[in-house]
């Protein structure tokens, strides 16, 4: 009985879901993974939330609305307790779990199903990692699922919101679904009037106070204005690449590509009529994708449910449907289900010798990305004073260098504003004026990328002696006090 148990259509459902399993099993090569676990770990020893920067000795005392304070805690428990391969693991989960509730929305289970919801993995598979930008795709999911198809469940959405909060900064993507949900309600109530106007205002009531539940936070009122702070950045958008719209000449983008097209062209042959909710979702989440790479994942998620319910309309009463019931109608063949076993066996696997591959390399990962050998060399001689480093390394070096050296500039450009990050850019671009800036902040140590112009200028310095370089970064000191 368990051998029949496995036919084709649960086979190509399990094997869909641990192939996203295994692609999202990915070493951590995120810049900002290591300043959330040091401020997890500082939460814990404190046990209090950060209200200033505890971290960089350039904006020492600047306010700090530490808006993801829930997930570092929970980052640094789950790192003390698992480690780094126990955190990539969980949040591959998590990313699992995620489009299995978009799998849920779909309807055409499981072939069309399953070919939309692997197409929007790949497209969303852009940002995947141990980032608190998971827990936003994952409750952006969750709310989705929820509209759709749980009516009865809308009450957890409160509460929902009260928890995404404190877990990340795009905690308003849960008022921005609830409010397009709103008003495609309310233009479908205007089509039919006598239909659906408990709904609206069951929704409506729910979205005041989901609005109200964002309160329940450490940073009150503030936390409302920090993701307007952050989208009206102009450096943030300028200089930040994920911010960037996409680029469809880079390989990593043809599946945001074919999901757009592949949407336009389904809905432009299907007979079912798009509802005013699918319609709005498509037009705003679809707009944020095109504007910046870092909404790609969220379109996905959206676009999928409403891609596979149209194909599905399409599918109905086709001849390819018609042959697959026919097959469905037989009786199972037990060599078929044996069969069936074996591939599961062999991408399992498969699988788990991928995924292990990938912890394995976490470690050599991180010492082609962050300068590894270059802070042990600092921490061996003992080299201490201001150091000026690069922006994507600043969170790697609060974790190895924190409490006894703090940075120039890390991965929280809120913190440190446009005006700061354009001098920043000023002194890496070798731009006029960068030895007045280093001057301006007492800057000992400058550690960054060997091959930088910022770093040949440096070389070519009789003021700057360079004492370490490797593949990947290169350290210099100051000679003399002028420069």
């Amino acid at each position: 009985m368990i051998l029949r148990s496995l036919d084709t259509k649960r086979l190509l459902v399990i094997i869909l879901f641990i192939s996203i399993f295994v692609m999202s099993t990915q070493g951590i090569g995120d810049p900002d993974f290591f300043w959330h676990l040091r401020t997890g770990q500082l939460i814990w020893e404190r046990r209090s939330i950060p209200r200033e920067d505890p971290f960089s000795y350039t904006a020492r005392g600047q306010a700090w609305v530490a808006h993801e304070w829930l997930t570092e805690t929970i980052l640094f428990a789950l790192y003390s307790l698992i480690g780094q391969r126990g955190l990539i693991l969980t949040f591959a989960l998590l990313i699992t779990c995620t489009f299995i509730l978009v799998y849920l929305q779909c309807e055409g289970r499981p072939w069309l199903a399953t070919f939309v919801v692997l197409l929007a993995a790949l497209t969303s598979a852009i940002s995947w990692g141990v980032r608190p930008q998971m827990l936003s795709l994952f409750l952006s999911a969750l709310f989705l699922y929820i509209l759709a198809r749980k009516e009865s469940h809308l009450w957890l959405l409160p509460p929902l919101m009260a928890l995404w909060v404190n877990l990340h900064g795009a905690y308003l993507l849960g008022l921005a679904l609830l409010l397009l949900h709103i008003v495609g309600e309310g233009v479908s109530l205007l089509r039919a009037p006598k239909e659906g106007g408990h709904r609206l205002k069951k929704l409506s009531f729910v979205f005041l106070l989901s609005g109200a539940f964002t309160l329940i936070n450490p940073h009150g009122w503030r936390i409302l204005s920090y993701p307007f702070a952050t989208l009206g950045s102009q450096a943030m958008q300028a200089y930040i690449i994920e911010w960037f719209s996409p680029d469809f000449h880079q390989a990593q983008f043809q599946p945001l590509a074919i999901l757009i097209l592949l949407t336009w062209l389904t809905l432009s042959l299907s007979r079912s009529p798009l509802h005013s909710q699918d319609m709005l979702f498509l037009l705003a989440f679809g707009y944020a994708a095109l504007r910046s790479g870092r909404n790609v994942p969220l379109f996905a998620v959206v676009a999928a449910p409403i891609l596979s319910n149209q194909l599905a309309s399409l599918w109905e009463g086709s001849w390819f449907q018609k042959r697959l019931s026919q097959k469905e109608q037989t009786r199972p063949n037990l060599r078929l289900c044996a069969l069936n076993w074996f591939l599961l066996l062999l991408i399992l696997s498969a699988g788990s010798f991928k995924a292990a591959l990938s912890l394995q390399e976490n470690e050599s990962l991180q010492r082609q990305i962050f300068p590894v050998a270059a802070v042990d060399y600092l921490k061996e001689e003992g080299r201490r004073g201001n150091i000026y480093n690069l922006y994507r390394w600043g969170g790697y070096l609060i974790w190895r260098l924190y409490p006894e050296e703090q940075v120039f500039i890390d991965g929280r450009a809120d913190v440190y504003g446009d005006e700061f990050i354009e001098e920043y850019l000023e002194v890496y671009r070798g731009r006029r004026g960068w030895r007045d800036i280093l001057e301006k902040y007492k800057v000992d140590l400058v550690l960054i990328d060997r091959d930088s112009t910022f770093a040949t200028l440096l070389t070519e310095s009789p003021n700057w002696q360079q004492v370490y370089a490797d593949e990947l970064a290169v350290v210099f000191v100051r000679e003399t006090q002028g420069d």
